[in-house]
């Protein structure tokens, strides 16, 4: 048989376990509460704050939404601008070329009119030396 003070022993050493267990929860519950209470106040701190920063965000969204909108235009334009100096410089190059080749020819022409212009004065010197030799005959 099982002397009884072990029992009276163990019987107090089980009140003391439940009494340990009843304030660990009891502790548990009031830091639970603690903990509610702290984050009910720092939603209350913070809640302006989280406010402002999202209409901040919303901000900036629609800033940058507007400012690739600005920077796509600005990338059209640039592009039509190099489009169209494209297009004036091709111009430019044919007309250049129409003048290069209207220069030859007119440089040709004129050294053609040269020539023949010699070859008059030449055959007008030629005529003037045939009667000169044939007056002194």
């Amino acid at each position: 048989m099982i002397p009884t003070w072990v029992a009276v022993v163990a019987g107090i050493s089980l009140a003391i376990l439940a009494l340990s267990a009843i304030a660990i929860a009891v502790s548990s519950v009031a830091a639970a509460l603690g903990v509610r209470a702290f984050l009910r106040v720092l939603r209350d701190l913070a809640g302006p704050a989280v406010g402002d920063v999202r209409q901040l965000v919303g901000t900036i969204r629609s800033e940058a939404e507007s400012l690739v909108g600005t920077s796509r235009e600005l990338r059209e334009r640039i592009v039509k601008a190099a489009d169209a100096a494209q297009t004036r410089l091709a111009d430019l190059d044919a007309l250049f070329e129409v003048v290069q080749e209207e220069v030859e020819s007119t440089v040709l022409d004129a050294a053609a009119s040269v020539r023949m212009v010699r070859r008059g004065l030449s055959l007008v010197d030629w005529g003037r030396r045939a009667l000169k030799r044939g007056r002194k005959h």
